[in-house]
């Protein structure tokens, strides 16, 4: 019992780092180790120790969310950011509806802030891609194109209420080539907004979640914001991608979207993580994960420190 109070103190001190308190059952879905024995365990033995370390004082609990000492607000935020990420999904949604047509598009999932639905008036949508294998290039260009002629891509200062495009890979390379923590937190929170199907290959190629999440099972329902998957749509998708096909110029489009990358200043600051291949497209100047992990383990040592002094 002592292995899972740890696992459930460090869970919710994870998600105070991102400001993002727990109901009882995000503890249970979500739950994270760092031991390399971890093994499932049921929602009542989590509720159970929640309630014993809320007794305990090592966290508390306000409107059915459970947080660190001294964190209520958090609750009041969270709130308030799912009701305005909620608006923002209904739009990504009819975008994703549109999405749909582009050539070579296989799949949309929204990520960040969006699928946690804890963003704020000013943020972006962030999208994972997953695109025909072969095409990656093209593909890329005629969403990004698509995107931009509707007035939603995100460049510059254009930010808000604006896609994210910074991860691609193709249908044939679903295994994300991060395996940490945050990745598993981040696509254990993805929201497929279409070709569930796909979505579900995604998940059994990505088992490694369980390795930080053991309480990690496979979806079996699409969620609220999933769009159904048409016959006709399917039709008119595949009569534009046999036009498209016609133009074979991926690998013009290779070269020069790979020397833009090369010429990118921010491809070469220290702890950027750039992928430009024909499987994957990554574009993440900044990674969050390694920041948030550190300020992870400030919190653990904190706990501990205020352990200590009790």
């Amino acid at each position: 019992m002592y292995r899972l109070s740890k696992d459930v103190v460090e869970t919710i001190a994870y998600y105070d780092v991102l400001e993002f308190p727990l109901s009882a059952f995000e503890v249970w879905k979500h739950l994270i180790t760092l031991a390399e024995d971890a093994r499932s365990s049921s929602y009542f033995e989590i509720l159970t120790t929640l309630r014993v370390e809320c007794r305990n004082g090592t966290i508390e609990e306000f409107n059915g969310f459970y947080f660190l000492p001294g964190q209520e607000r958090l609750v009041r935020e969270r709130i308030q950011k799912e009701k305005i990420s909620v608006a923002k999904l209904k739009r990504v949604k009819q975008l994703a509806r549109l999405i749909r047509y582009v050539p070579y598009v296989r799949f949309i999932g929204a990520t960040g802030s969006l699928s946690m639905k804890h963003g704020d008036t000013e943020s972006d949508w962030d999208l994972f891609v997953v695109l025909r294998a072969g095409k990656i290039w093209t593909g890329r260009v005629l969403l990004t194109g698509f995107l931009f002629l509707l007035g939603k891509w995100r460049h510059g200062k254009h930010v808000r209420n604006r896609a994210c495009l910074n991860y691609y890979v193709a249908d044939t390379s679903l295994e994300i080539g991060t395996q940490d923590l945050f990745s598993a937190h981040e696509y254990r929170f993805m929201i497929p907004l279409f070709r569930y199907a796909l979505f579900q290959r995604f998940e059994l190629r990505n088992r490694w979640i369980a390795r930080f999440k053991p309480n990690f099972s496979l979806s079996e329902i699409p969620t609220l914001w999933s769009a159904s998957d048409q016959k006709d749509i399917s039709r008119g998708a595949y009569f534009l991608e046999r036009w498209c096909d016609r133009w074979n110029i991926e690998s013009l489009l290779a070269v020069w979207q790979k020397g833009k990358i090369a010429r990118n200043p921010k491809t070469r600051w220290e702890g950027s993580y750039i992928e430009a291949t024909d499987h994957a497209l990554v574009f993440l100047p900044r990674p969050r994960g390694p920041r948030v992990y550190e300020a992870f383990k400030h919190r653990l040592g904190s706990l501990r420190m205020k352990n200590d002094s009790a």
